[in-house]
């Protein structure tokens, strides 16, 4: 038992660690998009498929690549995720054209949906279920953190540089996540026997909480994504903030969050009421974003930083219900579907506020448009079975 302990927490470390490579490299567009739209002369919905790019694998690969995670475990997929995610890097980086870009930029999401569903699988598989909320609140901040590194570094390279640094160091640190899952990850013993597949997927599939569980996500994608990609190009346009400091403010969101996802989930395992989380947090995110909207430069930080901690209780809740509601033989399923909702989200946000700004080139709509979608998230939390 101890040593089954001991290599939960390794696994967990380094699962954690692959993850946040590919989030790294995700999250260093919203920086560069300025000059990224400068140099290949784009419009602002154009951009916005530097972030669609990298989810559409998602929506096509998630579904099949949970099936084939519960079927034939996690080790081949998850390291096919990796290498993929380190040549998605280096064509962006190298890229001389738009479109090699948006090359780069499918080849990182296809990565990122093997990986998405071969990673948060695995959780299922090492913790029981009265430690699943705090092992996914531990692995939820990888998002969060990969987005507090990205942003202020990545802004400091392209001032010093260009924007295709940014991409050299996720390059790097992708390259170094191959050989952390090849070393360190593998399955775990609470993965069960495995059953009939067919029978095991459409059981999963028909079940209507699950997906109710992938709206909620989906919905909070929207908002929050939409809100992380595209407040460094608003707060620049907009509130005449310089580059630094505009990706410092938009990464707040997420730098709030990183200390309290894993307490929410602690305290989730603790009281089991993760629903109420889940509504709460679409409404508190609803009454913030809509704050941002009309706030002055002066109130902006504590303003973004109550968004992140309401953003910060939807992630745990969502990972641990979707294990819970299908149980750890049919996570893959689960975890596949729950994918394709989020990148769906990514995509639909990224698209609908670089429109929004392309024909109002009003930041008050973008943030109303993301509060909007996270009052529609509250609602669809309410109609869960779910404690």
């Amino acid at each position: 038992m101890p040593e089954t302990i001991r290599s939960r927490w390794i696994i967990l470390s380094a699962i954690f660690y692959v993850f946040v490579a590919y989030a790294f490299a995700f999250q260093v567009v919203p920086p560069a998009i300025k000059p990224m739209m400068k140099e290949f002369d784009v419009s602002h919905a154009q951009a916005g498929l530097l972030m669609t790019m990298v989810v559409i694998p998602g929506i096509l690969l998630a579904l099949p690549t949970g099936i084939l995670v519960d079927r034939y475990g996690i080790r081949l997929i998850g390291l096919t995720s990796t290498i993929l995610t380190a040549l998605g890097c280096t064509i962006t980086a190298l890229g001389s054209s738009f479109n090699a870009i948006l090359l780069g930029r499918l080849i990182l999401g296809t990565g990122g949906a093997l990986m998405a569903i071969a990673t948060y699988t695995i959780i299922p598989q090492w913790f029981p279920p009265q430690e699943m909320g705090k092992a996914m609140g531990i692995y939820g901040i990888n998002m969060p953190l990969a987005t507090v590194i990205a942003f202020p570094s990545s802004s400091i390279l392209i001032l010093n540089y260009n924007w295709r640094y940014p991409f050299y160091v996720g390059t790097v640190l992708a390259v170094i996540a191959i050989g952390v899952f090849a070393l360190l990850v593998k399955e775990g013993p609470l993965k069960g026997e495995k059953r009939k597949q067919s029978p095991s997927a459409l059981q999963a599939l028909k079940n209507p909480e699950l997906w109710k569980i992938g709206l909620v996500w989906l919905l909070f994608q929207v908002a929050a994504l939409s809100f992380v990609t595209w407040t460094p190009k608003l707060m620049e346009d907009f509130r005449g903030m310089n580059p630094i400091l505009a990706s410092s403010l938009a990464s707040t969101l997420t730098l709030a969050a990183i200390p309290l996802v894993p307490i929410y989930g602690l305290i989730s395992d603790k009281i089991q009421k993760r629903k109420s989380f889940m509504i709460v947090g679409s409404i508190l995110m609803f009454l913030t974003l809509t704050l941002i909207a009309y706030s002055p430069n002066s109130t902006l930080i504590p303003s973004i930083a109550a968004l992140g901690i309401a953003a910060a209780m939807i992630p745990p809740m969502v990972m641990t219900l979707t294990p819970e509601t299908l149980g750890p033989a049919q996570a893959g399923i689960g975890f596949g579907v729950i994918t394709i909702c989020a990148n769906v989200g990514v995509a639909l946000g990224s698209l609908t506020i670089g429109t929004i700004l392309d024909l109002t080139q009003s930041a008050t709509l973008s943030y109303v448009t993301m509060a909007t979608f996270s009052a529609a998230g509250a609602i669809v939390a309410y109609t869960l079975k779910n404690k």
